[in-house]
């Protein structure tokens, strides 16, 4: 599973490479039954609430979770030291991140997520929520810290 995921993230970013003006990711794999289709990010230089991206300085480390979350259940708050890429495979993924609001993701929406501040996932619907994550950290960094009363956001 982490193999796959990571090789679709590869076809995924190749999308992203700069290989002129007007050039396709489609053309330069050459296989015409492969399709490469680019994850909306809302900005691709900030997280959800507007952070600016940043790289962890020191050796990377990339983990790959795939994380369900049942109907109706939340993640307990948490925050993460580290730049987390996150695809929603399915259902709907509410997060609440204290004083910079709501926010919801639905199937095919990619993110990236906040990092060093407090917040809390649930699925919401009848659906479970199945979501893929990437992170980007490099030690002594972890990817996720619990957190402790709802007003301590931001870390």
């Amino acid at each position: 599973m982490v193999r796959t995921f990571i090789g679709v993230i590869g076809l995924v970013l190749v999308g992203f490479l700069p290989w002129g003006a007007g050039a396709r990711a489609d053309k330069v794999l050459s296989n015409k039954e492969i399709t490469v289709e680019p994850i909306d990010l809302g900005s691709p230089s900030a997280t959800v609430i507007g952070q600016p991206l940043r790289y962890p300085k020191g050796r990377p480390v990339l983990s790959a979770f795939k994380i369900t979350i049942p109907p109706g259940k939340a993640t307990s708050r948490h925050l993460h030291e580290v730049g987390i890429f996150a695809y929603v495979v399915s259902g709907t993924l509410e997060v609440d991140y204290g004083a910079k609001g709501r926010k919801r993701f639905g199937p095919g929406a990619g993110l990236l997520e906040a990092v060093n501040w407090c917040h809390r996932g649930r699925a919401v619907g009848d659906a479970p929520v199945v979501l893929v994550a990437l992170y980007l950290g490099a030690p002594p960094l972890k990817n996720t810290v619990p957190c402790g009363t709802p007003g301590d956001s931001p870390r």
